[in-house]
């Protein structure tokens, strides 16, 4: 058929732009089709700008120290507003600011609409209809906020506001212990807000080995954030311009108090293109798909947080090229997550690969486990930075098969862990390697030499 476009792409972020320009270079006729930003969440509201605060926040701690290391710096503050203007500076200088320059110069259209689907292989937009040989749909996520008593009346925010705040809350009370809630905890408690983080789960970041939950709790229970977990929210009502939480813990109720109320108990997908027009299967976590990416509508794929599993910028563009490179090439490439970093930029960070103790539990994998902390390194020594461990986790043949690293700039440090898990190494092949010295990384070494 004589369509008019080879590929359409519902979304520009993560998901969508990357297959995007992957089709375009192949010589396909592209459009995308954007209702809101250009370029998604994660450069304009979400990843890119956090960072930008949290490391606002690292400098601010540093500077405050600084005596310790014989520097002089004077009575240490801050400007709220400087720091949003350099928050705005980051975002400004991402790709997503000239992602419509970029996606015109290399061909594609770029309609700035709402669209929805008509068939599988048309779209609609403002009433016009564009026919498609495959579409892609990456039309990402929305949060999801539990149905609390009261939280709607007495009003909440989301990730979105929280970083467009002009002067840090004098008090807030975080909902959700995953990567999200941790980073504001750790941002608005740096700058001298009252924090309360909760989360029904037993422990914060709970998706990641025990230890490292802890640890990060204990770290924030040292900076006086208020952990509440295990508890569940029976109500929330509005007290002038506080809120007032009513929560539960075992078995007994309490309240606590806060200016603002962040929602950070995860996000759902966004179907606003209509799935239901063109046959597509869709369940809780989205659009289903194969190992190919392909919907259950054949010649439309799916990519990004709309699908997961996981709802990482890096999985996006991951998940986006293999979608359009399914679609325009005769041999497929399946999706493999078993290699995939998580990390959450607190202070230290923490970053894991792999599956965790609790999911080799759940699939009857027996695992032999090494770890070595933080506070033996050079590196920690030379920078008086001590809190944090490595942990390898490994097959009873001895292959790396996951790990965790909390420790400075762990985002970094993880790579060579998920580097093994992608190759199967041994961990007796990272032990044996040459570490440069002092490192963080030596603490991967030490810890795979330790592998009982």
């Amino acid at each position: 058929m004589n369509y008019d476009f080879d590929l359409i792409v519902i979304g520009s972020g993560a998901g969508g732009s990357v297959g995007a320009h992957y089709a375009a270079s192949l010589g396909e006729k592209v459009a995308i089709f954007e209702e809101g930003a250009i370029g998604g969440e994660c450069p304009n509201f979400g990843c890119v700008p956090t960072k930008g605060l949290l490391f606002a926040a690292e400098v601010y701690e540093t500077a405050k120290t600084a005596g310790f290391f014989g520097i002089n710096t004077g009575e240490v503050s801050f400007d709220y507003r400087k720091i949003k203007e350099w928050r705005e500076m980051v975002v400004s200088r991402t790709g997503a600011t000239h992602g419509e320059e970029s996606f015109q110069k290399d061909g594609m259209s770029l309609i700035k609409s709402r669209a929805t689907l008509k068939s599988a292989h048309e779209v609609e937009a403002e009433g016009k209809t564009y026919s498609v040989e495959f579409i892609l749909l990456a039309s990402g996520t929305e949060v999801f906020v539990p149905p609390i008593p009261g939280l709607a009346e007495s009003g909440h925010i989301t990730f979105r506001e929280a970083i467009d705040f002009e002067a840090p809350p004098k008090s807030i009370f975080i909902l959700g212990g995953g990567p999200i809630g941790c980073e504001f905890a750790q941002l608005f408690s740096a700058f001298g807000s009252e924090v309360y983080i909760a989360d029904v789960l037993p422990r914060l970041l709970a998706r990641e080995d025990k230890e490292v939950g802890d640890l990060v709790q204990a770290l924030f229970e040292n900076k006086g954030i208020k952990v509440l977990t295990g508890v569940n929210i029976g109500r929330v009502t509005k007290n002038g311009e506080q809120k007032t939480i009513y929560y539960t813990k075992d078995g007994k109720e309490n309240v606590a108090a806060a200016d603002h109320l962040l929602v950070a108990t995860g996000k759902k997908p966004l179907l606003s293109f209509a799935p239901e027009k063109a046959g597509i299967v869709v369940d809780k976590k989205g659009p289903v798909v194969n190992e190919y990416l392909q919907t259950s509508v054949p010649n439309i794929f799916a990519a990004g947080d709309l699908i997961g599993p996981y709802q990482f910028t890096h999985t996006g563009y991951y998940q986006s090229y293999i979608a359009a490179h399914n679609a325009f090439s005769a041999e497929k490439i399946k999706v493999d997550y078993s290699s995939v970093p998580r990390c959450t930029f607190v202070s230290p960070e923490a970053a894991s690969v792999g599956i965790t103790e609790d999911q080799a539990r759940e699939k009857g994998i027996v695992l032999k486990v090494g770890t070595a902390p933080i506070s033996i390194l050079g590196r920690a020594n030379t920078t008086n930075q001590f809190d944090g461990f490595a942990k390898i986790l490994v097959d009873q043949d001895g292959t790396v098969v996951g790990g965790s690293v909390v420790c400075s700039r762990a985002g970094e440090v993880i790579h060579e862990v998920a580097l093994a898990v992608k190759l199967k190494a041994k961990a007796s092949d990272l032990a044996e390697m040459i570490h440069a010295y002092p490192t963080y990384s030596e603490a991967i070494k030490i810890a795979c030499a330790n592998i009982e």
